[in-house]
């Protein structure tokens, strides 16, 4: 797929509505489990809404925790979970959310024969794929996490749900990178995606810090909606919008990639 046609900001554009909606997908899957059971979670905009090493203001409305090191910690629940079944459901379906993407990705692009349909496939499975793989490279400097969440519940070693996954991400991203044809196009299309990720990054992470404290202080305007905290939720449709009109916009123009 050549697409040396299709301009630098128009590519970065997608890319960081992309990297945007990698992050709710993956979120989406934890998410979807909580509600399923039940639960009534408050979702960030990177993982449920959390405290740690500090009470809840209305503590009645939480439920305690503790992490992989003995911390303790309240998750935003209106009751806990109960049964290994649900825990193992809730920590893989934030992985398997984003593997999904990843492979949907690649299959829109191999399926479809509108141009930007192709495009949107791509890089979202790329974007996918490139953060996840980077994730897990960086799994021996990080404790906890999903995949050991996994781990636990099936009594394995965390690296033997980590090494799996990131080899499903590792070959997803070689297959997209294989559709652009030439090393410039391929550099090209990563360095995209790592200027657009870095931004992206500080601002969820910021954000979900403000989305914490609203939560805990009780703020209306931080209130769940459908399980997501309201400026989560506001945030989420944005992207979604914009992914719209990206593709609508590349669609009537004279862009055609060969």
């Amino acid at each position: 797929m050549n697409s040396h046609k299709i301009g630098f900001w128009q590519l970065f554009i997608l890319a960081l509505l992309l990297n945007f909606a990698a992050q709710l997908i993956h979120e989406a899957g934890h998410w979807a489990v909580y509600q399923a059971y039940g639960r009534g979670p408050v979702w960030g905009y990177i993982g449920i809404v959390q405290l740690w090493n500090s009470t809840p203001l209305q503590p009645e409305d939480w439920v305690k925790t503790s992490s992989s090191a003995g911390e303790q910690g309240w998750l935003r629940l209106a009751s806990p979970v109960n049964s290994k079944l649900e825990e193992l459901g809730a920590a893989a379906a934030g992985p398997l959310a984003s593997l999904l993407a990843a492979v949907l990705g690649l299959f829109l692009l191999r399926q479809s024969k509108e141009t930007a349909t192709k495009l949107l496939g791509l890089m979202l499975s790329l974007v996918t794929s490139f953060v996840m793989s980077f994730y897990y490279l960086r799994s021996p400097l990080r404790a906890g996490g999903d995949e050991y969440g996994i781990a636990i519940q099936l009594g394995l070693s965390r690296f033997a749900i980590e090494i799996p996954f990131a080899l499903a991400f590792l070959v997803c991203l070689i297959l997209g990178l294989r559709e652009l044809h030439t090393w410039k196009t391929r550099l090209q299309w990563l360095a995209i995606i790592l200027l657009s990720g870095i931004p992206t990054g500080l601002a969820l992470n910021y954000a979900d810090g403000l989305v914490r404290a609203g939560v805990n202080l009780g703020n209306p305007l931080f209130q769940p909606v459908f399980g997501f905290s309201l400026p989560v939720l506001i945030t989420d449709s944005l992207v979604l919008l914009g992914l719209w009109l990206w593709w609508r916009t590349v669609r009537k123009s004279a862009f055609m990639p060969r």
